[in-house]
């Protein structure tokens, strides 16, 4: 079971799986506005919202890692395309998708690019697929164009800044006008690191969740260097079991600041803010 999250115009959009892939919108208080939408995979078969974004012309984008395929649907689950290799190799671009586990939209307009991150051991593991003009174009690991990305799970950004979220190799790297600026890790405080998804906060500072059965959420500095330990790993609130997701609603100050994280299976999104302090979870979210 996997959960994943997107954060639009102060409306916060859950990805989950169980029978079948959805999305649903929540605001940050926990009450839900919309079931966005449900989707199997072909044939009836097993679909995932593995990652999930919204880009500025509100449209959804699901990466489903089960499908090895990315989907796009209106706001109101109006199915809008549908991306696979078969497609892509239709357009001379196959061996790009993989099984997209992770995507972010960057740009708008001709300068639109989705970053599509796919699982395993891959040397084109990050992708951007232009929506508008241009050409696709990838990030290389530590640089080297022979070197390979060690199981990507998470992606963010922010300005110039790319932050690619390594899970086997335990550590996150750091693209800066796509090309390769530095990599970290959690040091000693975290022991088997295993970075799943990261929130940039525009400031340099950024968030990473740690994936493990008893997970934490982590605050780095702009140099990599741990700061803050705002969540650790535990069933209860406040707590967090094998989290998946985070994004995070810049405020005034850390205080004002919202993050949500998505944990349990994906049956649970909890809220906090950057002093660490939980507001609580969804009530009954993931209930039947």
């Amino acid at each position: 079971m996997h959960g994943s999250l997107a954060l639009f115009e102060g409306v916060l959009y859950v990805g989950s799986e169980a029978r079948a892939a959805e999305v649903r919108a929540f605001d940050l208080d926990g009450r839900e506005l919309a079931h966005v939408v449900t989707f199997e995979g072909e044939d009836g078969g097993a679909a995932a919202a593995s990652g999930i974004a919204v880009d500025e012309d509100h449209r959804l984008w699901v990466a489903d890692a089960i499908g090895e395929r990315l989907l796009a649907f209106s706001l109101f689950g109006q199915r809008l395309a549908d991306v696979d290799e078969t497609a892509l190799a239709a357009r001379g671009r196959s061996g790009e998708l993989g099984a997209p586990i992770a995507v972010i939209s960057t740009g708008s307009d001709d300068e639109q690019r989705l970053w599509v991150a796919s699982k395993g051991l891959r040397r084109y593991a990050v992708r951007a697929l232009p929506l508008g003009s241009g050409k696709p174009t990838s990030l290389r690991p530590g640089g080297d164009p022979d070197e390979l990305f060690h199981g990507v799970r998470g992606l963010a950004h922010a300005g110039d800044f790319l932050y690619v979220c390594e899970s086997v190799a335990g550590r996150v790297q750091v693209f800066r006008d796509e090309r390769f600026h530095f990599a970290f890790d959690a040091g000693s405080r975290v022991q088997r690191f295993f970075p799943v998804a990261a929130a940039a906060l525009g400031d340099g500072r950024v968030l990473v969740v740690h994936g493990a059965e008893d997970g934490a959420l982590l605050l780095f500095d702009a140099g990599g260097r741990l700061r803050r330990v705002l969540a650790e790993g535990g069933a209860e609130e406040g707590r967090l079991r094998a989290p998946n997701d985070v994004v995070v609603e810049p405020g005034r100050d850390d205080r004002h600041t919202r993050i949500a994280v998505i944990d349990r299976d994906g049956t649970r999104v909890q809220v906090f803010n950057l002093e660490g302090r939980c507001y609580g979870r969804f009530p009954d979210f993931g209930a039947e």
